[in-house]
Order: structure tokens, then C-alpha cells, then sequence
């Protein structure tokens, strides 16, 4: 099948909204690109609870929406920041 976004070729898509989307496009948004190469289960458990119509909406999925719904803490999800100072 091919992908909805880039029009290439793929044996595995990822369903979005309305959209079947290959992993190369899944990992471009960056927050939900670490969630499904890590842990593929909490990413779908997302896509599940946000509901996004469509690949755009996908994109525009914000790290507080994520937040949210999981606790990637506890699932071993690091997210990198540059605005946060551990003081020992």
C-alpha cells in the first residue's frame, strides 16, 4: 500500500484519522515519533484517545495533549528539554 503522505511504498501503515500513514512520516512529529519507536503500545493507545481526522491534525498534536493522557515518565519516555535543571 502506499502512504497517504509521502506516496511511497510500504508493507506497514499506521492508521491516522483517515489517513494510512508510513513510519518514516509517523516519526517526522517529534514527541510522538519518540512514543512509537519506543513504546509502540502507548503510542496507540494515544492515537486512540486524541482521535486525530487526519495526518495534519496528527502534526499538530501538542506535548501536553500527550502528557495528559499517559504517564511517560513511568513508562520510561524521556523527552529531551533544554529548559530543565536537575540540582543535586
Amino acid at each position: 500500500m502506499k502512504c497517504d503522505n509521502c506516496k511511497k511504498e510500504d508493507q506497514w501503515l499506521e492508521i491516522i484519522g483517515k489517513n494510512f500513514i508510513c513510519k518514516r512520516c509517523v516519526r517526522k512529529h517529534k514527541e510522538m515519533g519518540l512514543v512509537y519507536r519506543t513504546h509502540i503500545e502507548t503510542f496507540h493507545f494515544l492515537i486512540r484517545n486524541i482521535k486525530p481526522e487526519d495526518y495534519e491534525a496528527y502534526m499538530k498534536i501538542t506535548r501536553k495533549q500527550i502528557e495528559e493522557l499517559a504517564d511517560l515518565k513511568k513508562a520510561g519516555v524521556k523527552f529531551r528539554t533544554t529548559n530543565i535543571v536537575e540540582l543535586e
